[in-house]
């Protein structure tokens, strides 16, 4: 397989340092009088759904204090993608928390793991209703993007050829267990998978993702979808054992393509 120096590999930690201080150094403590406000941990929150999760996707409200009153928080909840309509819903828009917890959870449910899309992603939102519950971080509405969690077994090795790159290579590949969704290890770079789907058409799908390669003028470059009309080239499609990705390959100013990168299964 052919591997691409990396000129810089940016990675985004996330990370909460705490340091010691002496007490004399706290300005302000925040005092909610006896009567707990509430609010969520964030404004967004990424979800994988396994079937261990029992068709329920549990997003955490936190008050400020566990002591005097029990607070119900009432919430509103919307589907923010097309594909969510009629598959997710809020059975109970009234959340109450247990005596002693500092947390309680809305409980959004979906009938069943397995008539959701392996690859598809859904949007969704939940809001508080009441402003005047909420703790001094305000944060009454957060986004959540759902998606299942797929498991990936070795599948073998293919050969993959690249006109954007204009070599070919032996591709490893897995395959997930949950449907025709495979996974190309380190296809670009190392580090990097392509994963795309096979639908029952056999049209292949797949979104934009970073192929690890980095221009050393533009950047890192990624590959995308082709959507656009009137393309020179097949649309993305597995005939037989060949399957045809086509793309255009992006950076922050722009792209080139449209390219068709082709895959042949073992």
């Amino acid at each position: 397989m052919k591997r691409y120096s990396l000129i810089s590999l940016p990675i985004l930690l996330l990370a909460f340092i705490f340091t010691s201080c002496d007490q004399e150094n706290i300005k302000t403590i925040y005092n909610d009088g006896g009567t707990p406000k509430v609010s969520f941990a964030s404004k967004v929150l990424v979800k994988s759904m396994a079937p261990a999760d029992q068709n329920v996707i549990k997003v955490p409200i936190y008050r400020t204090s566990n002591t005097g009153t029990s607070p119900v928080v009432n919430l509103s909840f919307k589907t923010t993608s097309t594909n969510a309509k009629g598959l997710f819903t809020l059975p109970d828009s009234a959340v109450v928390f247990e005596s002693g917890s500092d947390v309680a959870y809305a409980q959004i449910k979906y009938s069943d793991i397995n008539k959701l899309g392996a690859t598809s992603t859904y949007g969704m939102s939940l809001t508080i209703k009441d402003s005047t519950v909420l703790s001094p971080t305000k944060t009454n509405i957060i986004t959540i993007t759902a998606s299942r969690q797929l498991t990936f077994a070795d599948f073998g090795t293919g050969k993959f050829t690249s006109k954007f790159f204009g070599q070919s290579w032996d591709q490893p590949i897995q395959k997930a267990v949950e449907g025709e969704v495979y996974k190309l290890i380190d296809c670009y770079a190392t580090g990097y998978p392509i994963v795309f789907a096979v639908n029952s058409d056999n049209s292949v799908t797949f979104t934009l993702q970073q192929t690890g390669y980095v221009d050393t003028t533009y950047g890192m470059v990624s590959l995308n979808p082709l959507l656009s009309t009137g393309a020179v080239v097949p649309g993305s499609l597995k005939v037989d054992k060949t399957i045809t990705l086509a793309a255009r390959f992006s950076v922050s100013a722009g792209s080139w393509g449209p390219y068709t990168e082709t895959l042949v299964l073992p």
